[in-house]
């Protein structure tokens, strides 16, 4: 990658050891990181958003928040049974959102091999959601 942003390559090299997996995006924050790291180590970008954003079909994932609950979508045949994926998103707090985006990736067969986020707020124990799976972070901040 020519001339490539130091963040970006450092992410990228990270997770160089997964090739040839999508990289879903988690709604709108979720897509200022995907695309960039999916075209850094050559894979497909696929999109998760809030309810009736995707056009054509899709599935969801609901999820709790503190004061009800909300959904995730993804089309239908984004990501293959066998894909391996990496979901990205800007910030894990509760994990909720992450979670939901997880339990849709492998609801279709897919296997999440790692979670990355920008901004983790550690004692919101966001990450205990996501059982061991890893979860690669740039900064912790306090909530």
């Amino acid at each position: 990658m020519a001339s490539a942003d130091a963040r970006l390559a450092g992410i990228a090299s990270s997770i160089r050891v997964i090739p040839d997996f999508p990289k879903p995006g988690v709604e709108a924050r979720g897509f200022i990181f995907g695309p960039p790291i999916a075209l850094a180590i050559g894979a497909k970008f696929v999109p998760l958003r809030k309810p009736k954003k995707l056009p054509g079909e899709v599935i969801s994932e609901e999820y709790s928040l503190e004061y009800g609950t909300d959904k995730i979508e993804m089309h239908v045949g984004a990501v293959q049974a066998n894909d391996r994926a990496l979901v990205v998103d800007d910030l894990i707090a509760t994990g909720g959102t992450l979670c939901a985006a997880v339990k849709l990736i492998e609801r279709v067969g897919a296997k999440v091999v790692e979670c990355a986020c920008v901004i983790e707020l550690p004692e919101l124990k966001g990450r205990d959601k996501l059982g061991d799976r890893p979860v690669f972070v740039l900064v912790e901040a306090d909530a």
